[in-house]
């Protein structure tokens, strides 16, 4: 078969997660499912993922949730090494005792450690296997962190998918030279729309600039004490500056950290708040802060461009595919001064572009929105047919 005449216009889908919200940690991979979400809009199938248990830990019950057309399965353990091991016996499980609809295709999300699990899966039912990627370990700098077995059990799946969604150019070349294989359609991370948009009216002048900031927190790669420095730069200039760091990393090293630097009337840190919430503080900002220096396309850009606000950020990864001068600031990573004067400009002198909340807003419906990521990731699933069936 050389044409797409037999794929299925609506193939049912089996999602694997290797990370996935559950009762172990409440926000690993909402992305993950934001992508599952938006597909499921147009595919039925299930999500499976098995949640591994810190020792010690009270391991949380089985569930099992139906969603829309998406029936939802999530399963614990207490972790012990090798976790893939674990993670590919439970997922193989589930897979014995599946007694539904056959699956057409098996769409695995983050390579490892689910992706044992899907190769085996794909390879027994014969069907494409499908392989959304988000992880920053593929990047030059970054991979010489993985165990040699890790990066071998990654580089195995790679080789075993139809085809690879990166979230980014950046990310598909990075995964090509990782050796994962040359089969790519880039689909970036969705945003819920509906949620995250522009406020329906601003106050004057006189309040404050209120830039945000949502991360992991992590400071190796979110570096939010070089953040820190640079806005502590900005302040004498810019005295109706006000800035929000939030995420659902420990925020006590930072507080601490900005007390030391004199920033505490001006700079409020706290930890994780809930999706709804950040949508509203979107809403009250005026721009979106990110000093990172790793990413891939985090989610927070198309949801501030979603509710009307610009972005200052890093050139790493995929951002500069989508961060264009109408949208954002772009500057260089670990550039402390080009941070300090994006964030002084920003405040002071705003260019018409990024005050344009409707602009802004009309990208991420266009590139960002539910349907415009079911309808690539259709598109995708139609690819991997017909890859499927040219494979020897």
């Amino acid at each position: 078969m050389d044409s797409l005449d037999h794929a299925p216009l609506a193939p049912r889908i089996l999602h694997l997660a290797s990370w996935y919200p559950s009762a172990v940690h409440g926000t690993l991979g909402n992305f993950v499912q934001r992508h599952i979400d938006a597909i499921a809009t147009q595919c039925p199938g299930e999500v499976w993922f098995a949640a591994a248990a810190a020792k010690g830990q009270k391991i949380p019950l089985d569930t099992v949730q139906s969603k829309g057309l998406i029936t939802e399965r999530l399963v614990y353990f207490t972790a012990k090494k090798p976790v893939v091991r674990q993670t590919t016996n439970a997922l193989l499980q589930l897979a014995e005792a599946h007694e539904g609809p056959p699956f057409d295709l098996v769409h695995l999300h983050v390579a490892y450690p689910a992706g044992r699990a899907a190769r085996q899966l794909a390879k027994r039912w014969k069907v494409p296997l499908v392989v959304t990627e988000h992880w920053t370990a593929y990047h030059a700098d970054q991979r010489h962190k993985l165990p040699f077995w890790r990066k071998r059990s990654m580089q195995l799946t790679g080789r075993a998918s139809t085809l690879l969604c990166p979230v980014s150019e950046d990310l598909a070349s990075s995964m090509r030279d990782f050796g994962m294989g040359s089969q790519a359609m880039v689909i970036p991370n969705v945003v819920n729309i509906d949620l995250f948009k522009p406020a329906e009216t601003r106050s004057g002048a006189d309040r404050p600039f209120e830039l945000l900031h949502i991360s992991s927190l992590s400071d190796e790669q979110k570096n939010i004490s070089g953040m820190l420095r640079a806005i502590a730069a900005a302040l004498p200039t810019c005295p109706k500056l006000r800035v929000s760091i939030i995420g659902d990393g420990d925020p006590r090293p930072h507080q601490s950290y900005a007390r030391s630097l004199g920033l505490d009337q001006r700079v409020s840190i706290q930890g994780e708040i809930s999706l709804t919430e950040v949508a509203e503080r979107m809403r009250t900002a005026n721009a979106l802060l990110l000093f990172s220096n790793f990413e891939n396309f985090p989610c927070v850009i198309p949801e501030a461009w979603a509710s009307g606000i610009p972005v200052i950020s890093t050139d790493v990864g995929g951002i500069a595919e989508h961060v264009t001068p109408e949208r954002g600031v772009l500057i260089e990573r670990g550039n402390e001064v080009a941070l300090t004067t994006a964030i002084v400009n920003m405040v002071n002198a705003p260019s018409s572009a990024h005050l344009d909340a409707t602009a802004l807003r009309k990208t991420a419906e266009s590139m960002f929105s539910m349907n415009a990521i079911a309808a690539q990731y259709q598109r995708a699933y139609q690819k991997a047919f017909q890859l499927q069936t040219k494979r020897p």
